[in-house]
Order: C-alpha cells, then sequence, then structure tokens
C-alpha cells in the first residue's frame, strides 16, 4: 500500500511493544477491547491514501476502505484496543494482502488519533478524526435492506446476513460436495433496481449482481456475471 519502506528496527515501539506487523502484541491480551472513545467512523490519512474505518454495531471491529487517485480501493477488517489514550489496531484480511499493525495516541477530547503503523510491505504515519454521530443514511433504500437474504443461484444456497444497518452483508454459500465459499457484499438500491458487488470471495472468484425488487419487496432476481462465469439468482429477503 505504500511506496517507501520502514525497517521494523527504526520503528518506535510505543507502550504495545510491537515488532513486525505478524507477531501480535504480546501484552494485548492484557488489553480489553473498550467501546468507550471508539466513536462511529474514522476518517483517516495514511500517506497519499484516505481511510473511512466504520463501527460494526458497539463493538470493537471496523470495516475499513482506502481510496486514493489512479489506485484500486483497499478493503480491510480492523480490530480497535485501547488502554488509556493509547490505542492499537490490527488490520487483517486486506484486499491487497498487506497486513498492519497501528499504534497512536488519541487527541485531546478524543476527537482524533495519530501514530505509526508497520506493514508486511512497508509503514509510516498515520492520522484520523473521529466521528462521534451516526451519519445521516438515506432512508428508504437503507430500510428496504432487511435483516437476511437468502439466495439461490445454480446449485448454491447463500445466506447474506446484514452489518447492522449498514448496506454491507456478510455472505456464505454451500453446496453438497464442495467447499463452502464466503465473500462481503455491498449492496445499493434504486427505486426497484438492486446492484450488488460480491468481494474478499474466499474463492477468488468476484461477482457483480444485478436485478430488480419485487413489488412488495420481499424478494429479488436478476443476473450476475464473475471473474469466472455466471448465471442467474434470486433471493428471499427476509426482515
Amino acid at each position: 500500500m505504500y511506496p517507501y519502506w520502514y525497517p521494523y528496527s527504526e520503528v518506535n515501539p510505543g507502550f504495545f511493544g510491537v515488532s513486525p506487523y505478524e507477531a501480535f502484541p504480546v501484552v494485548v491480551g492484557d488489553v480489553l477491547p473498550q467501546s468507550f472513545g471508539l466513536g462511529r467512523r474514522w476518517i483517516v490519512q495514511e500517506g497519499g491514501w484516505r481511510g473511512v474505518w466504520t463501527r460494526r454495531g458497539n463493538s470493537n471491529v471496523f470495516d475499513g476502505r482506502w481510496s486514493m487517485a489512479g489506485q484500486t480501493d483497499i478493503t480491510a477488517v480492523l480490530t480497535m484496543y485501547t488502554f488509556g489514550h493509547n490505542v492499537l489496531i490490527v488490520r487483517r484480511n486486506s484486499s491487497d494482502g498487506n497486513n498492519c499493525t497501528y499504534t497512536g495516541t488519541f487527541g485531546a477530547g478524543g476527537r482524533t488519533a495519530s501514530g505509526q503503523n508497520v506493514c508486511n510491505r512497508g509503514g509510516g504515519a498515520w492520522s484520523a478524526v473521529i466521528e462521534r454521530r451516526d451519519q445521516p443514511q438515506p432512508p428508504q433504500p437503507q430500510d428496504r435492506l432487511g435483516r437476511r437474504w437468502n439466495e439461490q443461484e445454480g446449485g448454491w444456497n447463500g445466506v447474506w446476513t446484514r452489518r447492522g444497518n449498514s448496506n454491507v452483508f456478510d455472505a456464505r454459500w454451500t453446496q453438497p460436495g464442495h467447499r463452502d465459499v464466503t465473500a462481503v457484499l455491498t449492496i445499493y438500491l434504486q427505486g426497484n433496481n438492486v446492484r450488488i458487488e460480491r468481494r474478499n470471495s474466499s474463492d477468488g472468484n468476484n461477482c457483480d449482481y444485478r436485478g430488480t425488487l419485487s413489488s412488495d419487496g420481499r424478494t429479488a432476481s436478476g443476473q450476475f456475471t464473475c471473474d469466472q462465469g455466471g448465471g442467474g439468482w434470486r433471493a428471499t429477503i427476509l426482515r
């Protein structure tokens, strides 16, 4: 993710004693995840990258997305641990394969945070503005997404489970005789039209779904195309 290399020996280990990114800090077991001070969303700067980290409910787990002009967006899952004014952030499942560990401190009033990160490729400084209130969401599309979609495509049965009140779903597909497939789905509605982005697929086969909702909003169906293959899909929406 970063165009520069930050040798581990030059990184200030800080209060967590972080060494290489893959070595989980030995004191983390004594640092409990804290709900206080984590806010709802973090707007992050890392070099030329801008990140948006969105919290899952009241947990210490965030979904991160980074963007930079001319580059493919990067997604990852972040787990945050706090101890007083200090914060440790473990970044895993990075779509670019570049997992990281962040250490830092909160600013005055807990409205900002900053520090250093170390990745399996590179590292450097990061800073964040912490939003503590839920941001307004488009009411109609979000309210019509339901809690779970039971979906079929070919011989596969999918269960898509919504993350809180977001438009992000965690999906799992099963078929007898095959290994389960998991992915992260982002669902967009415009009127009765639905568009679904399937990313981070465990089988490496990312897809795009398009379709329509029924008049009562209880079912949806359409076509999908993938890196490999495609076909028809249909789903029952549980509220």
